[in-house]
């Protein structure tokens, strides 16, 4: 028989990663909180990414790579925990739909870098920052409007 004691860190740990695979807005107003923080952390990430395109003349290739999976990670992480969040109207579908949608463009181009990178390099290094500093604008103009 295995003791109570030793089996409680695994049940506890369980129960943990089974509630936060999906929590509650418990309005439109809290959803909206959430998709604009959902924004920023992804903000953060996307200037992370940047910074190997900015910088990448005093980068090496292999601390460019970290940045951009660090940074890939990141905004996968962002967009699984922004998943879990359960839409509490119809209402609150359209926020779902936009911070979604920006964020996982914003996944899929750092994704991209980094695919580029582990291969011969940034093609186009200048685009890359603009189309990074673009989905940056965007990600800040919508958590702003949902603060």
């Amino acid at each position: 028989m295995i003791a109570p004691v030793r089996l409680a860190p695994p049940v506890l740990l369980t129960a943990l990663l089974l509630s936060a695979c999906v929590s509650p807005a418990w309005d439109d107003d809290d959803y909206a909180l959430k998709a604009g923080k959902t924004a920023e952390s992804a903000v953060s990430a996307v200037r992370f990414a940047r910074s190997t395109g900015a910088y990448r003349d005093r980068m090496t290739g292999p601390y460019a790579e970290v940045v951009l999976t660090e940074a890939a990670r990141d905004l996968s992480s962002v967009n699984d925990q922004f998943g879990g969040v359960q839409p509490p109207s119809d209402a609150s579908d359209r926020i779902r739909d936009e911070v979604l949608r920006l964020t996982e463009k914003a996944e899929s181009e750092v994704e991209d870098l980094l695919i580029q990178m582990r291969r011969d390099g940034v093609k186009d290094p200048a685009a890359a920052v603009r189309e990074l500093d673009r989905l940056a604008s965007e990600l800040s103009d919508f958590a702003e409007k949902h603060r």
